[in-house]
């Protein structure tokens, strides 16, 4: 696949309209991939070690074939100066972030070469990866010193970091073939006889940003996790590694403490099968006016290779898709600066960052107007979404944005596994409002000056939730409803609109399941508007985030639009619509309660069975029972068992056994049985049957 980045110029996207129509009209799909979708290179701001070619309109991790040398390309494209990797990122000589934020090069797609691991290492050149066969690019000999003591040359060490783990399984490296140095030696016989080799995958601190010497603790050369190879006893000119096909990051190489001249001409790293990351980025994508987020769709399907070279389908091959999206106002999400006068960092243009002075190491850092540093832009844009769970998903950026970028990561845990990505989709539609803001407060209690709301946790609470929406001046279609998502056991109270209390069946028509709220009105309204929903709710987790929508029930492709937080109200400060639990020392069961103690199942609707009432706090998932044991242990009935979240249950126990039958007249145990990460809970109650 071609990359483009900001340097080499931005491609204007193209947009697939669902049916032909306008965005400013009704729903619409950005497509990518795929039969009827854009193409992946038009859409694209970054990508690497990715492939749009093997299969028409889908994209997947490059192929890597035995007998190419993963660490450059494979035909020179540029100067040596700036050579480039097997996936057409420029090297560079520079350990340090400020350099490579000098020369716009960016750590995790470019890759990286320096001598030794000082903060700012760096290396003099990258002739061990210029496909230069026949000059040495190290020679390494004793000094003066050394020769008249017999002491054996310094250590010197060398890393590469390849930007993108690799799976390697042999590593070559010689001097050159053939030629005399000027001493009458054959070069190929100046092999290192003594080298060490070692690699990891783990993208430490120090080999990222920091200074080795620090972070370790000592000074000095120290190897990678894995030592591949190490010898003070080499007799062979081209030396070859080999060890198993395992993802690599970063490479050392150590040479030194030889009594004879050495030289080492290039350095290759050889393996096969898939990268274990392939990444994307696309370039922002305007809408052309702020817009509604829907669904996001996808087509992935898993792929394994054969040691035959076979390529089949294999849905369980460990192979992910993790796509991210932020939506934002403007076209470009990253913010730029340059030193002030006091050697802070000052916000600045894109155009006055790029004619400003680049940093050269450390000598010119925080000298007034030159380049500080790029950073993204979270005033205008949203932070990276957490990663989709599953095609069908609602987008998880914020509604009223313009433009939006998305991000996939197509990530695998096996070197011959993969997977293809074959169309990517984005649902939109525009506004129902201008913007749609809501806060929530405890009714009748003044918030905090923080803001905070903060409740008892499982403690019964009235709750309000301020709505305000504007309607701006554009021709925008308006809402009828508005739909909140609440914890299960929640409870409306009321609602006012614009001030006035409203009428249920008259104002507005109430739908109420566990865990959502809905309240349709009779009318459109496409006017500033303010609301408040009173709910009573016990809050059974740490913290919850109490999402809501508006809709327009009258047009069925207009999609509902995200309420955001903010201030709704002048009276109220939250400005936030999170509510935090406190008092979670008691863990996740508390009690059992019994809505009677002694159960009569003789028909007669009085007391026939006992609701078994209790709460789970703070749970994810775990799983969990209620059982009904007789008083010599032994259990006889099975009244439930599920996968457990926070919240209030109550399930029923009719004096029955697992068989149907009524269970004799006496004492009864019921237990609630939770397992979750901390272990297993469990609270008994006795319950009495008689008849």
């Amino acid at each position: 696949m071609r990359r483009f980045d900001d340097m080499s110029g931005r491609i204007t996207v193209m947009i697939l309209l669902a049916l032909g129509q306008q965005v400013a009209a009704q729903g619409t799909t950005w497509i990518i991939g795929g039969a009827s979708g854009v193409s992946w290179a038009s859409a694209v701001k970054q990508s690497i070690a990715l492939d749009d070619s093997s299969r028409p309109g889908s994209v997947q991790p490059l192929q890597l074939r035995r007998g190419v040398n993963l660490m450059r390309e494979q035909e020179r494209s540029a100067a040596t100066s700036t050579q480039r990797s097997l996936f057409g990122y420029r090297w560079t000589i520079h350990k340090g972030p400020r350099q490579l934020e000098a020369d716009t090069l960016q750590v995790g797609w470019h890759p990286r070469h320096w001598d030794n691991g000082e903060l700012n290492a760096r290396a003099e050149n990258l002739s061990l990866v210029n496909g230069d066969d026949l000059t040495a690019a190290i020679t390494l000999s004793q000094s003066q010193a050394q020769e008249e003591k017999g002491d054996p040359s310094s250590v010197r060490y060398y890393t590469f970091d390849l930007a993108v783990p690799v799976p390697i399984d042999s590593i070559v490296f010689f001097p050159p073939q053939s030629g005399i140095t000027a001493e009458n030696q054959r070069q190929r016989e100046l092999f290192p006889s003594s080298f060490e080799v070692s690699r990891t995958n783990t993208p430490v601190e120090w080999l990222i940003f920091e200074d080795e010497n620090s972070a370790v603790g000592t000074s000095g050369y120290h190897p990678l996790d894995e030592i591949v190879g190490s010898t003070f006893a080499n007799n062979t000119s081209v030396i070859s590694l080999t060890m198993g096909l395992e993802f690599t990051r970063f490479l050392r190489f150590r040479f030194g403490q030889e009594l004879r001249p050495i030289m080492v001409a290039e350095i290759k790293a050889f393996g096969r099968g898939y990268p274990q990351e392939a990444r994307y980025i696309s370039a922002p994508h305007s809408f052309g006016t702020p817009v509604s987020l829907g669904t996001v769709n996808w087509n992935f399907t898993r792929y394994r290779q054969a040691p035959s070279g076979e390529i089949f389908e294999d849905p369980s091959a460990p192979v992910e898709l993790v796509l991210r999206t932020r939506a934002g106002a403007d076209a470009d999400p990253t913010d730029y600066f340059i030193f002030d006068d006091l050697g802070r960092s000052l916000l600045v243009d894109k155009t006055t960052y790029f004619r400003a002075p680049r940093v050269d190491g450390r000598f010119s850092e925080g000298v007034p107007g030159f380049r500080a540093r790029r950073a993204d832009d979270t005033e205008d844009w949203n932070n990276w979404s957490v990663p989709y769970e599953r095609s069908g998903s609602e987008n998880k950026s914020s509604d009223g944005s313009k433009f939006l970028q998305f991000s996939f990561e197509i990530v695998t845990e096996d070197p011959m596994a993969f997977g293809v990505l074959d169309s990517l989709s984005f649902e939109v539609s525009p506004l129902l409002a201008d913007s749609a803001l809501a806060e929530i407060s405890i009714d009748g209690v003044p918030v905090s000056a923080q803001g905070a709301v903060e409740v008892p946790m499982g403690v019964d609470t009235l709750f309000a939730y301020d709505l305000r929406t504007v309607a701006g001046s554009g021709e925008l279609a308006g809402f009828d409803g508005v739909e909140l998502s609440l914890p299960a056991g929640a409870r409306f109270v009321d609602v006012e609109i614009d001030g006035t209390l409203g009428v249920e069946g008259t104002d507005f028509v109430l739908t109420q399941e566990p865990g959502r709220l809905a309240l349709t009105l009779p009318t459109v309204i496409q006017r500033d508007a303010a609301m408040r929903i009173r709910f009573r709710s016990a809050i059974f987790q740490a913290s919850l985030f109490l999402e809501g929508r508006i809709f327009n029930s009258g047009v069925g492709s207009q999609l509902p639009q995200s309420i955001e937080a903010g201030d709704a109200r002048e009276d109220i400060n939250s400005d936030g619509v999170q509510v935090i639990a406190s008092d979670t020392r008691f863990g996740v069961l508390r009690q059992i309660r019994l809505s009677t103690p002694v159960v009569t199942p003789n028909g007669d609707n009085i007391n026939d069975e006992t609701k078994i009432l209790f709460d789970l706090f703070g749970v994810q998932d775990g799983a969990f029972r209620v059982d009904v044991y007789d008083v010599a242990g032994r259990r006889v009935r099975a009244v439930l068992s599920d996968r457990a979240v926070s919240g209030a249950y109550d399930p029923a126990w009719d004096g029955t056994n697992d068989d149907g039958g009524p269970v004799p007249p006496g004492m009864y145990l019921i237990r609630v049985e939770i397992d979750v990460d901390g272990g297993v809970v469990s609270r008994f109650q006795p319950v009495a049957v008689a008849y």
